[in-house]
């Protein structure tokens, strides 16, 4: 995957993330499997993304991995990348994103039954 080229993974992920939020139920556990499978990690993508210093796209990374572990039911994951996606909008001082993405990643966490990670979650979106 070191060689792929970041912008054509992203293009990837979003024809698979597409197609599984427009299916039918009777598809939703086979077009996941397929994203498990064929879907590229765009955590991957989003930290090449931050090596580089191109933090609009690695926040935008970060924020699709995130969606991306929704659909696979694991909120953990998906709250831990979108506070990583929170942490890129605040060094690209984008204040509204920063709450937003910090609450979304508590209401995840709490998702999972995990209170402390939320309210620290909530706490470094008021910072």
């Amino acid at each position: 995957m070191a060689g792929s080229d970041p912008e054509k993974l992203i293009t990837k992920a979003d024809k698979l993330s597409v197609s599984l939020s427009l299916s039918g139920l009777l598809l939703v556990l086979a077009l996941r499997k397929k994203l498990e499978l064929e879907g590229p990690d765009l955590s991957y993508v989003a930290l090449g993304f931050r090596l580089a210093k191109k933090y609009e796209k690695a926040k935008q990374a970060f924020e699709k991995a995130s969606k991306g572990q929704e659909m696979l039911a694991s909120p953990w994951d998906a709250a831990k990348h979108m506070e990583s996606a929170a942490a890129l909008a605040k060094e690209l001082s984008n204040w509204r994103e920063v709450a937003d993405f910090y609450r979304r990643a508590s209401e995840l966490y709490n998702e999972c039954g995990r209170s402390q990670p939320a309210s620290d979650a909530l706490s470094k979106g008021a910072r």
